[in-house]
């Protein structure tokens, strides 16, 4: 039943990548709630009037929210060339149909989208469109699971230790940005590989290899869903390969051997591909509408890498040999002795915990957290009968005799970390130390607090024509020493959206770097403490008074600070969507076109 508040809110929600699992307590709870909820789909092509199947926010949604409370909104997610006449077109339509929700009656409607709504997101484009259709609304989002998160994870890839950067690039964009990127060392994630605008496939491998970093890079396509794909991008990136549309690249960051490598089975795992466990449209519960979380997976989730052969390479597998449907290893392999599962408990608050890693806490034998860094009420998830251990004051030392204790004894420990283990999340010893164990270990990825915050302050960090990469960083000169080429002032060159983590404690050699690397000093920044906390504080500044708003405050830990151009608080308006404007599908009004034809010339 709609409510009518007077206050209308159109909030866009992450649902991650692709398995229904890794949505957060928090955006299940926004779904269920919302008076409406709506979907992307790929629009009908002309010539292909039908009407288009569910999409893949839509399959994952279903999870939770029963199909009839879902309506489908048709986007040309398949039109290249940037803003295309049919593109905008569907844009239109789909604000028209969010204004008409709210004409309905309902207060609040959420809009589900892949991964993380403030990173490439269709979200952005509807926000717009609807908020010159409903100058009244208040647009809002829940921050989501990345697909470069998922990956690592089930690549076992760490995506950054110590003071490594990590770089998000768009490669319909072109190969320019992808070069930088890969010069300075650092791990590199690029989006849409399989992209009509992308490099061509032998084209990006060639770019990898001149570098030496082809061998350890992993694409993966369709995470969490059927017909997944995960596999070494030297097998993939070769001519005239299919590469699906959304893929992703991971490019891990240069380091000595054994550190943070990727691509190497863990203790439970085959080199042979098991058949999916998960579909495109899990089971619903029979009341998909209820206010508890409860699992559909029958049994944790199994990830195996291996190397596309050609049929004639691929050799013969045994029935013997062959992984069991769920999940369990065949007779005769010798059986961990033990399991920790790694969890990414978010950035604070403990509903932007995942369902995963809700379902890990609550079948672990013991529990360790960081009460300094993990929210207590994360525990409410734990069983009734588990050891609760709380690692804030203990040296890795103090933790391995648990791991050992589970090898032992065959017991599920659940490793609690904040945000996302592959960040920062000083794992990887850890992984080490549960391989020489013979533990079988798991990652289940969780919210980062870069997008938390660009959630909180609602702004997208990948603008259109503004800014289309993101560097994740931290600033060099502490105990640990960053590596040559991979100083904050020479990513700041590259002028695009930053997030700077561990780094607020030398505030003025942060401002320092930042505008040395050439960012004016009105760059804006946002400085954000224990956000989703309680006690969150989060401050937009001037780059020019970034040390003074830091130091005033004196907020030494638990701060990230962004920086760049997509952070101002208000922009010029959108030309698209400007009356003067036409296209393909609207003609303009004169006297508006007169208007933007002088703004164009002022500026």
């Amino acid at each position: 039943m709609k409510r009518q508040s007077g206050v209308k809110r159109l909030i866009g929600v992450g649902v991650g990548p692709g398995d229904p699992e890794l949505v957060t307590v928090k955006a299940v709870r926004v779904l269920r709630e919302a008076d409406a909820v709506l979907v992307p789909v790929l629009a009908a092509a002309p010539e292909h009037p039908e009407s288009a199947g569910p999409g893949r926010a839509e399959s994952i949604i279903r999870a939770y929210v029963g199909a009839d409370r879902i309506r489908r909104l048709e986007f040309a997610l398949n039109d290249t060339g940037g803003v295309t006449p049919r593109r905008a077109a569907a844009w239109q339509a789909a604000a028209a149909a969010v204004a008409e929700e709210f004409a309905a009656g309902a207060d609040s409607v959420a809009f589900g989208t892949l991964g993380d709504p403030n990173l490439y997101s269709t979200f952005s484009y509807l926000a717009h469109a609807v908020r010159e259709l409903v100058p009244e609304v208040t647009v809002e989002t829940v921050a989501g699971i990345t697909a470069m998160q998922d990956l690592a994870s089930r690549a076992g890839i760490s995506l950054a230790e110590g003071t490594e950067p990590v770089t998000l690039v768009p490669l319909n964009g072109g190969v320019a940005a992808l070069d930088q990127a890969l010069a300075r060392g650092g791990t590199v994630v690029g989006y849409k590989v399989g992209a009509a605008a992308s490099p061509a496939p032998a084209v990006l491998a060639g770019r990898l290899q001149a570098v030496g970093r082809l061998d350890a890079a992993v694409i993966g396509a369709r995470l969490g869903l059927e017909g997944e794909l995960i596999a070494p991008a030297a097998e993939l990136l070769r001519p005239a390969q299919d590469i699906p549309y959304l893929s992703t690249l991971i490019v891990p960051a240069l380091r000595a051997a054994g550190i943070g490598t990727g691509l190497a089975a863990r203790p439970s795992e085959t080199q042979a591909s098991p058949e999916p466990e998960v579909t495109a449209n899990p089971p619903a519960a029979p009341d998909p509408n209820r206010h508890d979380v409860t699992s559909w997976r029958s049994g944790p989730p199994r990830c195996h890498i291996v190397a596309v052969e050609s049929p004639a390479e691929a050799p013969e597998q045994h029935a013997e040999d062959a992984p069991a449907r769920d999940g369990s290893q065949p007779t005769g392999r010798s059986q961990p002795q033990g399991r920790v599962v790694f969890v990414g408990a978010g950035p604070g608050a403990p509903d932007l915990l995942t369902q995963r890693g809700a379902r890990a806490i609550a079948a672990a034998d013991i529990v360790i957290w960081a009460s300094s860094l993990v929210d207590q009420r994360i525990l409410a998830h734990a069983s009734e009968h588990a050891e609760i251990v709380d690692s804030a004051q203990l040296p890795m030392e103090g933790v391995l005799p648990y791991y050992e204790r589970a090898a032992r004894e065959q017991l599920t420990v659940a490793r609690v970390h904040s945000g996302d283990p592959s960040l920062w999340g000083a794992v990887q010893e850890q992984l080490e130390q549960c391989a020489e164990l013979g533990l079988d270990t798991e990652i289940v990825p969780g919210v980062s607090s870069f997008t938390a915050v660009a959630a909180a302050i609602q702004r997208e960090l990948t603008i259109p024509e503004v800014a289309q990469s993101v560097i994740l960083t931290r600033l060099g000169g502490g105990k640990t020493p960053m590596p040559p080429g991979e100083q904050v002032k020479e990513f700041a060159r590259h002028g695009t959206t930053m997030a700077l983590f561990l780094s607020a404690a030398r505030s003025g050699q942060l401002q320092e770097e930042l505008l040395q690397g050439g960012y004016p000093e009105d760059t804006p920044c946002v400085v954000a403490y224990q956000v989703t906390w309680p006690d969150e504080l989060i401050i937009r500044t001037a780059l020019h008074d970034l040390a003074a708003t830091i130091r005033q405050r004196k907020l030494w830990k638990h701060t990230l600070v962004l920086v760049g151009p997509a952070l101002a608080a208000a922009g010029s308006r959108s030309h698209l969507y400007h009356p003067g404007h036409f296209h393909g599908y609207r003609k303009a009004e004169p006297q508006a076109r007169k208007q933007l034809r002088d703004t164009k010339g002022k500026t």
